[in-house]
């Protein structure tokens, strides 16, 4: 997994990612070769503004197989694993992150709040700020 991260200039992921049962972590494989990776986090208390519950962590599809549909096939996965235990599913991005926050949107996520700082997490661009969002669990689903 940490190839395909070290590829896209991300960091890896330490082994406890694999072992938290509270997490799910998805791979995306082409012709026996692991080109993606994605993982939920789950939060069982609210933090300021962000709520308690399931959240999207970060997807990284390798450079050389971007654009392909891979990062919304993972995300996809990740958004039915977290509604086959809660109505609703939490992500957050950067303010200027345009790709994701247009993907999720089609997803049917809305925000929900924007602070510099959510979750630990800080806004990359020091005058940004990181955006919260929510998806709830479709009816077909329910």
């Amino acid at each position: 997994m940490n190839a395909v991260h070290a590829a896209s200039g991300r960091s890896e992921w330490g082994a406890d990612v694999l072992v938290d049962p509270d997490r799910f972590v998805v791979v995306a494989v082409v012709d026996d070769i692991l080109v993606g990776t994605g993982k939920t986090h789950f939060f069982p208390e609210p933090d300021d503004q962000a709520p308690e519950g399931h959240y999207l962590g970060g997807v990284t599809v390798h450079p050389d197989h971007r654009r392909l549909g891979i990062g919304l096939a993972l995300t996809r996965a990740r958004m039915e694993w977290v509604w086959s235990r809660s109505d609703r599913v939490y992500y957050f991005t950067d303010d200027h992150n345009a790709a994701s926050i247009l993907m999720h949107a089609a997803l049917g996520f809305e925000e929900i709040g924007r602070a510099p700082v959510i979750r630990q997490r800080h806004a990359d661009n020091p005058t940004g700020d990181l955006v919260l969002f929510t998806a709830g669990r479709p009816a077909t689903l329910a």
